[in-house]
């Protein structure tokens, strides 16, 4: 079923440009498209041009504004050209949304793992999105409400890959490092925590309580940003409209983790 935008959504993202770091079909493709229907021109970057090509395609088909860089961000002179081609073609970088979930099929217990294997998630994962938000951050303070949105999905398949979980837990700290480091700028930070049905929502508050302000239930997240009670929920159907909504209102959630149970989407 197609994403819908509500009207006062679609204004607040009018001219703001959104930076999607990968061009994997599904979150990503997404993503980036649910971002362009809001009025928001839209960057996105990967290995894959067809992919990547395919979706600024069907952007533009829809009468949205996207641009496909080709780029590895486990490399970081492609990381630097991310940023310069976003700023030389749109001008501007408000928002940055980078998803930690990737998978590498080597990736398994943590007495099993080569130095190769090690080096192979680290670097896109966690070094790359690193990266991302450094050279990201000087053009996000420049606008009126830069922010960036990490993603970590943790799914059943996924429960013994050892190196992506130390990624997913760089990049809580990462957050909540520059939640606090630029608390006094414009730019906000906050991490979207997917999980599966069956995870323990006491287990995740623990983990997360360590690395971030406070986290949020999908449950508590209020349809009007401006009504300070939690009266009226407003549950995702996808980790795109929870990414939507942190385009939108993340200034307001600064180093919080909005938890999305991945069985609806």
């Amino acid at each position: 079923m197609p994403l819908t935008i509500p009207a006062h959504e679609r204004e607040r993202l009018d001219e703001k440009v959104a930076l999607v770091t990968s061009s994997a079909p599904g979150i990503c493709a997404e993503t980036a498209m649910l971002l362009a229907k809001a009025g928001a021109k839209v960057i996105v970057c990967g290995r894959n041009a067809n992919q990547g090509l395919a979706t600024v395609k069907q952007i533009r088909s829809e009468g949205g504004r996207a641009t496909f860089v080709l780029a590895d961000i486990a490399v970081i002179a492609d990381v630097q050209s991310v940023i310069d081609e976003t700023i030389a073609t749109y001008g501007r970088l408000d928002i940055l949304f980078n998803n930690v979930s990737n998978s590498y099929a080597q990736d398994g217990l943590v007495a099993d793992v080569s130095e190769s294997v090690w080096d192979r998630v680290i670097e896109p994962l966690l070094k790359g999105t690193f990266f991302c938000c450094q050279y990201a951050l000087p053009f996000l303070q420049q606008s009126s409400s830069g922010t960036i949105i990490n993603l970590i999905e943790k799914t059943p398949d996924s429960r013994d890959d050892s190196v992506s979980a130390v990624c997913q837990g760089g990049v809580l700290a990462l957050t909540g490092a520059i939640a606090q480091q630029f608390a006094a700028s414009a730019v906000s930070a906050n991490v979207i925590w997917a999980a599966p049905l069956e995870a323990d929502p006491s287990d995740i508050h623990l983990l997360l309580s360590g690395a971030l302000t406070q986290p949020i239930a999908a449950a508590e997240v209020v349809t009007d940003p401006e009504d300070a009670s939690l009266a009226d929920p407003r549950p995702f159907s996808s980790i795109a409209e929870a990414v939507m909504y942190l385009a939108c209102h993340g200034n307001r959630l600064h180093g919080r983790a909005l938890l999305v149970n991945t069985a609806v989407h």
